[in-house]
């Protein structure tokens, strides 16, 4: 089965812990990154994806850890891909829902919703407004488990997508706002997050610049907004993120249709 309809436009929603994008792959030979857990579901016979140092493997549909660096292709140059954060979900319930896509050929059933799903979105009205709950079961027909998190984590996770000062946030000031040693922060985080402060930082900072991929302000001015020092440490953070340059990206959204999800709004935006 193959659904080659290379005239759908490109099309993202982004929530506050979901992510789909139905568009461009991008360029094969750049390692990407990201900071979320990536279902791809290719709209082709097949899709080409290496993970790590692992051997090029032939799929209809791939998931790949959260951080976990891989390289991906498609024939027609065309994806469709729906991120969750890892830390949303119960890590056991991730951990099957990845090995179930990755274990054998793939579900079938799964693709055929992502891509059904695909053809909807690019088509149809504005899908503003989703919440997770109704993400998981409209994109993957199922609701994946969520996570228990400790509140003090999960205020700081919160604070690291909300705000964007034009300095970075510090692990310092965060523990002071939940009442703990920075040493003692530090751990918490990593244990319940998955991953470290600096490194959940980093992502979550990358993954607004999503919010402005198809933007008419300038690359430098997204970059101080969303505090990054300089532009070559935008660059660089948005490429190993995504494997490709913040101009590249801003090129290939040209004319994509982005629907923000409940309780999410663009960074730099009012209010």
């Amino acid at each position: 089965m193959t659904d080659r309809d290379d005239r759908l436009p490109s099309r993202m929603l982004i929530g506050r812990e979901r992510l789909f994008y139905s568009g461009l792959v991008g360029n094969a030979m750049s390692t990407r990154r990201l900071g979320a857990v990536a279902v791809y579901a290719s709209p082709d016979s097949h899709l080409d994806i290496r993970v790590g140092d692992g051997p090029w493997q032939k799929r209809r549909i791939a998931a790949v850890p959260a951080f976990a660096p891989h390289r991906l292709r498609t024939p027609s140059g065309r994806i469709a891909t729906v991120c969750f954060e890892p830390e949303t979900v119960d890590a056991a319930d991730a951990a099957a829902f990845i090995g179930r896509i990755n274990d054998g050929p793939g579900d079938g059933r799964l693709i055929r919703r992502i891509l059904t799903a695909r053809r909807e979105v690019t088509r149809g009205a504005d899908a503003g407004g989703f919440s997770t709950a109704e993400f998981d079961r409209y994109f993957l027909r199922e609701r994946l488990k969520p996570r228990t998190i400790d509140k003090r984590v999960r205020h700081v996770l919160a604070r690291l997508l909300d705000e964007l000062p034009d300095t970075a946030i510090s692990a310092e000031a965060c523990a002071g706002a939940v009442g703990l040693s920075t040493s003692r922060f530090l751990h918490l985080f990593k244990d319940e997050a998955g991953s470290s402060f600096r490194t959940q930082r980093m992502w979550k900072r990358a993954r607004r610049f999503m919010d402005h991929a198809n933007g008419a302000d300038s690359l430098t001015a997204v970059a101080l907004g969303l505090g990054y020092p300089d532009s070559s440490h935008f660059s660089h953070t948005i490429r190993a993120a995504f494997g490709l340059k913040p101009r590249s990206i801003r090129e290939g959204s040209r004319g994509m249709r982005v629907c923000l999800g409940e309780n999410y709004s663009r960074a730099g935006d009012d209010g």
